[in-house]
């Protein structure tokens, strides 16, 4: 893919940056003097987050916004008040890091918890991306980039511990991902998709339940997470480079490497 080189003065979205990875890829934006629109579910986080990065750089240029990632008309709106807010009509980066977690079992669980795992992981990624279409076309260069998970890769937490809903959306968001970069190619060529796959990321979401280390023989046993300010550096980092697939953290990459020789380890 085109890398995008600088940061500096172009505009990104960022969704999910009350906490967590999005908090560290808004602060790191603002400090490479890009313009952010950082918006997350709760208003109050992402309020602290402008505050935060404000303190860091008072003269970094970083709005909040309210919005749910499941509700078009509540992206629809969300565009409407980044636009005006930064005046502008062309969309440079546009970052869907929202997620949840949730919905564990297909048979034993909830469904309507299941499917909101499904509306935020994927839909939200859908939703937005379409919302922000217009925006990035009007870009001279726009990236489009997806935050799935390892469990893109591999639809498991290990052997006893269902986690369908999940792992079924960031294969969703993977694919949809990887197909965006023809379809761009054909239809777009100055936009670019990538794909972020992490694994154990320290944030509020919860931590990979004892099964994860016992899987694959014990080959993620010694695996450490990795911080969500590395996992901002990474990430920014790939999108520089021109990397449209960026693997997060040493389990990502073991469990990527231990996948491609057997797909069927990771079930057995």
């Amino acid at each position: 893919m085109a890398a995008l080189t600088d940061f500096a003065g172009r505009l990104a979205v960022v969704t999910g940056a009350g906490s967590g990875i999005g908090r560290e890829l808004v602060a790191q934006l603002v400090a490479a003097r890009a313009r952010v629109a950082a918006c997350d579910i709760r208003l109050g986080a992402v309020r602290r987050t402008r505050t935060e990065v404000l303190k860091r750089w008072p003269d970094g240029q970083v709005t909040a916004h309210e919005c749910d990632v499941t509700d078009a008309t509540a992206l629809a709106r969300f565009r409407s008040e980044m636009s005006e807010a930064h005046d502008s009509e062309a969309l440079h980066l546009l970052i869907n890091n929202a997620g949840a977690v949730g919905g564990a079992s297909f048979v034993a669980d909830d469904p309507s918890e299941w499917e909101r795992t499904f509306a935020v992981n994927f839909h939200g990624t859908y939703l937005t991306t379409r919302a922000f279409l217009p925006m990035l076309l009007a870009a001279d260069q726009g990236v489009v980039v997806n935050v799935a998970s390892v469990n893109a890769l591999w639809a498991s937490l290990g052997s006893g511990t269902a986690h369908t809903a999940y792992s079924t959306a960031k294969f969703a968001v993977r694919g949809f991902t990887e197909s965006l970069i023809g379809d761009f190619a054909l239809h777009a060529p100055h936009l670019s998709a990538v794909l972020v796959l992490p694994g154990h990321v320290r944030t509020a979401m919860p931590p990979p339940p004892p099964p994860w280390r016992r899987a694959f023989n014990a080959a993620l046993a010694h695996t450490s997470a990795t911080t969500a300010s590395d996992a901002a550096v990474q990430i920014l980092h790939g999108i520089q480079t021109g990397q449209w697939r960026i693997l997060i953290g040493a389990d990502a990459e073991r469990v990527d490497e231990l996948i491609r020789a057997d797909p069927t380890s990771g079930y057995s």
